[in-house]
């Protein structure tokens, strides 16, 4: 039996189980796209669909020609207002994106223009390594355009569709990326409108950007966009734009809920066969109390991301994308191993960690020559029986005559403390650093070995004279 596929009708509003050749609209003739994303559209406070115009030009009319300062390469893609190619920038000799607005947009008139030159003045504003660089603005041949960084590799759609439901560990880490650059928008006044797994590159090095902010908007003092257009991708819509509200950080947060919930189970979290549907669906039913994490057998950590994220009213879901930001980066701290962390703080040096079946070691060598035995290990706090990285390094014997020393140094330690502890019956000073798993990223593991290591052997050397440990 030859393999269906799910592609929707934008014009007819419709969707559609047809086989992979099928790629016109049994109904009105429209070119059909794939329901799973759909498409950016624009709802007014009436909830009435502004459709597109199609084009009379081929979106591949400009691919081998010169445009304004580049020569253009191949066509990428198009959203709602513009087409993005592949082009070379002949003065820099440089790979870049071209974002030239669409034929039919230019016929919707100055708001529709304007609408483009506020995504040029907004993503701007933005510098942030998980979000697409804006080069530059520019008009050439009746067209403004947009020159971005052009991002070799593909989105989290496309990655989805191609591989299926991604890994916990993998979904979070590019969710982690992705908050950290909304978050950036976010304290700039700005809320992104359009978050879904298609705005979201991946690079071949796995680095996670946020791309298209053609329908962000600036907001004042965290306040709502008040009396504005609403847009979206409906899938991805919060359930008060359906019912005439305002966007908002708020709704932001819901785009990035369905969007985790997409790359980690490879489906929309909720399935409806046209946006009608969909509005019915929120004006009827709490999504939260529909999914069942624990049957999608998620851990306790995302499942609580999600109901901060997914609520139905605004009031249940996070205030701003850097809380987002923090409890994912806990998430992710939950989720990696010791080894992957260690692997990642030692990328690039000559370190390499040993592990003796219950704790790794790393052998640091310093700018005098000297050498020092860095160990990592997995702990848990006494008190609060929480999960800890430890980061430890045995400086000497302990001696009664060095103990004021001791204090006076850990004063002046950034990383770690010296305390006592018994190796082999006897007691050692031991420098000695640990953080909560859920928060440790690789950077303080990286910095927290270099200065543990520092001052333990600056100890042993004081005590002993020697270079033993």
């Amino acid at each position: 039996m030859m393999a269906r596929s799910t592609r929707y009708c934008q014009r007819c509003n419709e969707k559609y189980d047809v086989a992979p050749t099928e790629v016109i609209c049994p109904q009105c003739g429209n070119r059909l796209s794939d329901w799973i994303d759909g498409s950016t559209v624009d709802l007014d406070q009436t909830n009435q669909l502004e459709f597109l115009v199609e084009d009379q030009e081929p979106a591949e009319e400009l691919v081998g020609q010169p445009f304004a300062n580049y020569q253009i390469e191949g066509f990428l893609g198009q959203g709602g207002m513009a087409r993005v190619y592949l082009a070379t920038h002949r003065s820099l000799q440089r790979p870049c994106a071209v974002k030239v607005l669409r034929p039919s947009t230019l016929q919707q008139g100055d708001r529709a223009i304007e609408s483009f030159l506020s995504e040029a003045r907004l993503s701007a504003a933005i510098n942030h390594p998980h979000a697409v660089t804006l080069y530059t603005l520019g008009h050439s041949d009746g067209r403004d355009f947009l020159e971005m960084e052009y991002v070799d590799g593909k989105s989290l759609e496309r990655l989805v569709l191609e591989q299926g439901k991604l890994n916990p560990l993998q979904a979070t880490t590019w969710m982690f990326q992705v908050s950290s650059a909304l978050a950036v928008a976010h304290d700039l006044g700005m809320i992104h409108r359009d978050i879904k797994p298609a705005n979201v590159m991946v690079t071949k090095t796995q680095i996670a950007k946020l791309a298209d902010f053609g329908l962000a908007k600036q907001i004042a003092n965290d306040q709502p966009l008040v009396g504005e257009v609403l847009s979206g991708t409906p899938n991805y819509m919060a359930p008060e734009l359906f019912r005439g509200h305002a966007a908002s950080i708020q709704s932001d947060i819901y785009a990035m809920g369905v969007t985790y919930f997409y790359l980690l189970t490879g489906r929309l979290a909720v399935d409806t066969s046209s946006i009608g549907e969909l509005v019915r669906f929120h004006s009827k039913h709490d999504l939260l109390r529909l999914l069942d994490f624990e049957a999608e057998r998620l851990p306790a950590g995302i499942a609580n991301v999600m109901k901060k994220s997914l609520g139905r009213e605004v009031s249940q879901r996070y205030g701003h994308a850097c809380e987002l930001r923090d409890d994912l980066r806990a998430v992710l701290g939950g989720l990696r191993s010791l080894e992957s962390m260690l692997t990642e703080a030692l990328a690039g040096s000559s370190m390499l960690p040993e592990f003796d079946g219950q704790r790794y070691h790393v052998r640091v060598t310093l700018p005098d020559g000297r050498n020092q035995i860095v160990s990592v290990e997995l702990d848990e706090d006494a008190e609060t029986h929480e999960e800890i990285v430890r980061v430890f390094s045995i400086c000497g014997p302990a001696s009664a005559s060095y103990y004021e020393r001791a204090l006076h140094l850990n004063a002046a330690m950034s990383h770690g403390a010296i305390g006592i502890e018994s190796v082999s019956g006897i007691p050692h000073f031991v420098m000695v650093n640990s953080y909560p798993r859920a928060t440790c990223d690789a950077h303080e593991i990286r910095t927290s070995i270099a200065e543990v290591a520092k001052y333990a052997d600056h100890v042993e050397d004081l005590l002993t004279g020697e270079d033993h440990f």
